[in-house]
Formats: C-alpha cells, structure tokens, sequence
C-alpha cells in the first residue's frame, strides 16, 4: 500500500466516523425539534422532567429529591427554604408554583418509622388552601384533609408590609386574617388515633369539634371565644349526652337520661 491510498484510507475512515456519529444526533435532535408530532417511548428513566409551554413558561416540575427546586419566588422575590423532599409542582400562568405534591419515608436504627406525603393546592401568590397530608413520627401518626384561608395580598407583599412589625402587631393580623393562613376545616384522624371534624370561623377560632373514638362521640358547640357551649353525644358507658356549659365550662343544664 503506497502512502496516497494510506492517506486516502484515514480520510474516509475519518468522514465515515463523523458521519456515524452525526447522523443519529441530527436525526434525534430532528425529532425533538417536531412538537406537534408525538414520541414515543417505551421507558424513560429522568432524575427532573420540566414541563413547558412553547414560550419556555414551567407549568410543572417533576423532580427526585436532589434537584428539587429550593425555595419560592412570588412577584420575582426569592423566599429561600429547603425542602429536602422529591415530587411534584404545579405552576400558575404567571409562571408562580400553586400547588404540589412532595413524599417520603424512612426506618430509623431504633425501628421507628418517620414518613409522610403531602398534596396541596395554593391561593394565587399565596399559600396552600387545600392540603391532604400523612405524616408519621416517633409510633404516632395522623392523616387528613384541611382547609385553610390565605389572605388577599400575596406573601411578598406580606412580607415587606409587616417585617417592621411587631410580634404582637403580627398576632394581631392573624387573627384578623391578614397574615399567614387560617385553618377552617379538618377532616381526618389524629395522633390519638381519634376520628375528628373540627370546623372554624373567619378567626381560625374552632367552632365545632366532633370526635369518635373507642371511648366516645360526641360533637361540641363553641362560642365565638373558643368555649364549649353544647355537648351532643354518647359517652363510654354508651348513654346519651347533652349537656349546656356556661362560660365557665360548668353544666347549667343536663337533659334527663
């Protein structure tokens, strides 16, 4: 073999190596490049998988626990928190996270379970409104579903608002309803394994408690100061219950058994 056919061997196994390695990536990116025309595959294994809009807009964020996004950014301000915690987030138009769903679980050296998952949805640049959570710790758990109030200004504007303020000028705005979230109903069990309804007003101020559990069922009636009012029920000894209570907890009235 002469030195011009050597030289001419190496340039076409050249052009033929770039030409195997092009044409798969051109094919692959040509792919990718066609939005209207659906993939499909078989598997795909993704540590985060961001879903767009054409415009770049994220309408939600898939994630395992690494590269979960830290934090929220509400009126292009960063709130930074961490959450160390895969899962799921939701996105509102204007690009804001409104929801999600995070989870998790693990066995301690002593045996003990620490776990839980969580799906809420948000009020537009505010917190979660509606939460579902599971969480369990130390043999204790609970589970259920609240509903929560969110004031009408985002939690920015909240913040810069009320970041000269004083904890009692903060207590205040929430028990008006300006600050923070005002939990109005839950629904679910409780770390005493009891079943309970507890409903509240416009204050966070339980309202109406119903609790069930081996012992008992009853449903209490509060005034508007937290105080029980009205007992329904049936106690331990299965017998009917009702009672009135003045304001300071003490039976004004029983009805006859």
């Amino acid at each position: 073999m002469t030195t011009q056919q050597l030289a001419r061997d190496v340039k076409f196994l050249k052009a033929y190596a770039l030409a195997a390695t092009l044409i798969p990536v051109a094919g692959l990116l040509f792919a990718f490049n066609k939005p209207d025309k659906p993939v499909r595959f078989g598997e795909i294994t993704v540590e985060r998988l961001n879903l767009v809009e054409r415009d770049g807009t994220v309408k939600m964020i898939m994630s395992n626990q690494e590269r979960f996004p830290q934090g929220v950014t509400i009126d292009g301000k960063h709130l930074d928190y961490k959450r160390p915690h895969p899962g799921m987030l939701f996105y509102n138009a204007k690009g804001e996270e409104c929801g999600g769903l995070i989870f998790g679980g693990q066995k301690g050296p002593d045996g003990k379970v620490s776990a839980g998952g969580h799906f809420s949805l948000d009020r537009f640049g505010q917190d979660q409104v509606i939460a579902l959570n599971y969480q369990e710790q130390g043999g204790f758990y609970k589970a259920g579903l609240t509903f929560n109030d969110a004031p009408d200004e985002s939690i920015t504007a909240l913040e810069e608002k009320y970041k000269a303020a004083t904890p009692e000028q903060k207590q205040q705005a929430q028990k008006d309803g300006k600050l923070g979230l005002q939990t109005r109903m839950f629904v679910g069990t409780t770390a005493g394994r009891s079943s309970a309804m507890i409903m509240a007003d416009q204050r966070g101020e339980t309202r109406v408690m119903l609790v069930a559990n081996t012992e008992q069922s009853t449903l209490d009636f509060k005034d508007s100061q937290g105080r029980t009012r009205l007992t329904i029920g049936v106690d331990k000894n299965n017998q009917p219950v009702l009672l009135f209570l003045d304001e300071n907890g003490q039976a004004s009235k029983q009805a006859a058994k």
